[in-house]
């Protein structure tokens, strides 16, 4: 009896981190969009108040929401991709401990980039340089987890399963990373351009 204690509770551990396992995932997952959701709050907060009450500065912020919107957009698809792949070749607990790992280098990531770049004196080159950059990682996420693919009609993670070989997949890549990012390059230089027609408005 004294020998199978352990088992026993060592099996019910595992089974309770099986068990937390979904809520655990999903949590870490979420996280991936804090930095981007602050960034957001805070540039539609500078659109309404801007520095020195000058309004040149709210078209800046505005289109600061658009890019803030974009990379938070990527960083849970990007964060959605690695944890389907993970899932496949890893236990629970090492998952999860990918899961932190990834926000503790995304987080700084982009803390780093706000303050070398300079957010307060130059917000919009900052978003554009951190949306853009979270489109590149998210289409070379797409290209390491390509090699993960969906049995047909599994339509969950846990039965994802692996092939020998990953793939390029350029039209994928052109919709789910160049195309969005496009866009939003597309609405920042119409409205630099307007905004500088209408009165030099933009201070970045």
């Amino acid at each position: 009896m004294t020998v199978l204690l352990p088992s026993l509770e060592s099996t019910h551990r595992q089974r309770a981190i099986l068990d937390l396992a979904p809520l655990l995932f999903e949590s870490c997952r979420l996280l991936s969009v804090v930095p981007a959701v602050f960034g957001t709050l805070w540039n539609f907060y500078r659109a309404l108040r801007p520095p020195k009450n000058d309004w040149g500065w709210s078209v800046d912020y505005i289109v600061c929401i658009l890019w803030s919107v974009l990379t938070g957009w990527q960083c849970l698809q990007l964060t959605t991709g690695l944890l389907k792949r993970w899932r496949v070749y890893y236990s629970p607990l090492p998952t999860l401990i990918r899961l932190l790992a990834l926000q503790a280098i995304c987080w700084p990531a982009t803390h780093f980039t706000l303050t070398l770049l300079d957010h307060e004196a130059r917000p919009l080159i900052c978003w554009t340089a951190i949306g853009t950059t979270t489109c590149c990682s998210r289409s070379i996420q797409m290209w390491v987890t390509s090699n993960i693919v969906e049995p047909p009609g599994s339509s969950s993670d846990a039965n994802m399963k692996r092939r020998s070989k990953r793939k390029w997949n350029g039209p994928a890549v052109l919709r789910e990373c160049v195309l969005p990012a496009g866009i939003a390059y597309f609405v920042t230089v119409w409205v630099l351009m307007l905004s500088k027609e209408l009165g030099g408005f933009s201070s970045s």
